[in-house]
């Protein structure tokens, strides 16, 4: 083997490996992570599209991610179940969990527990001459029905260190119910919370709401304005236009679409990349096997 057929060999490994490791390069720069090579291996990490925006842009509004359905957490109503409680349920209930400890009636003695009588508005500790625990001597404020819910569904975990041994009464319809028998022995009990809106009437509030504002700022009476909006300003990954006060930026739908379509182009060109290097790697190996026949 001669000169030449050396200097072939070293030129084809020399370019095999430039062609490898520029690939490599390009794969960090396209790709970056958050430790600035990739993370370790078994590892990788796939960006969601409010990931590539922030990595990319000072300025971004978040996109929702497609393909998943909404998760919706219920909400216990307390105001709704209070304006359909029973008392007389309540009194049932009342009896079978709470009589042994506790009397409701004007007058009634104190027992494990104090009287109940009024209990609702009153300060949570003033019934006198009960000897109340530490942990119940420390909380202030009056029994409100969201706190009186909250304490008969889990005594334990309200008060930490109560000396009540009750389990609470985790069912809502039953603690509406018990709620609405001790303010029958209530002359002073608040009114009942309102129900919560539904959701209709919400999304009618805050469109409302979000029309006063953008009138406001645009310096019209938002008792003449109209709720409508008519230009909006794309943010285009930049500082937020500093236009009239009136005006609202949104980022559209054509900007999530174009930034999908970058990153798509992006892994082309990086597959196009890769497929290229394998190609001269090949031409690397047929040039060695060509030197090494020579």
């Amino acid at each position: 083997m001669g000169e030449l057929g050396l200097n072939k060999i070293f030129g084809a490994l020399l370019a095999t490996i430039l062609v490898v490791f520029a690939l490599k390069e390009v794969t960090y720069i396209v790709f970056p992570s958050g430790d600035g090579h990739g993370g370790h291996h078994g590892e990788e990490h796939e960006m969601s599209l409010n990931e590539r925006i922030a990595s990319r842009y000072a300025y971004y509004v978040e996109v929702a991610d497609g393909g998943g359905a909404a998760v919706v957490e219920e909400v216990f109503d307390l105001g709704l179940a209070l304006a359909s409680a029973d008392p007389a349920l309540g009194e049932r209930a009342f009896r079978g969990k709470c009589l042994t400890c506790h009397t409701v009636e004007q007058g009634g003695a104190n027992g494990t527990g104090p009287n109940l009588y009024g209990i609702m508005g009153a300060q949570k500790h003033a019934v006198p001459g009960f000897a109340y625990s530490n942990a119940m001597t420390a909380l202030e404020g009056a029994w409100t029905y969201e706190n009186m819910s909250d304490w008969l569904e889990n005594p334990a975990g309200y008060v930490r260190g109560t000396s009540m041994a009750f389990a609470g009464l985790r069912r809502d319809d039953e603690r509406a119910n018990v709620i609405a028998y001790l303010t029958s022995y209530s002359p002073d009990a608040p009114p009942y919370p309102d129900p919560l809106p539904e959701a209709t009437e919400f999304a009618e509030e805050t469109g409302e709401a979000v029309e006063a504002e953008v009138a406001v700022a645009a310096g019209d009476d938002p008792a003449q304005a109209t709720g409508e909006i008519e230009t909006l300003d794309v943010v285009d990954g930049t500082a937020p236009a500093t236009g009239d006060a009136g005006e609202v930026e949104l980022v559209p739908d054509t900007v999530t679409d174009a930034v999908e379509e970058s990153v798509e182009a992006v892994e082309d060109a990086a597959e196009t990349a890769s497929d290229e290097a394998s190609e001269a790697v090949e031409e690397a190996e047929e040039a060695v096997e060509e030197a090494t026949e020579e």
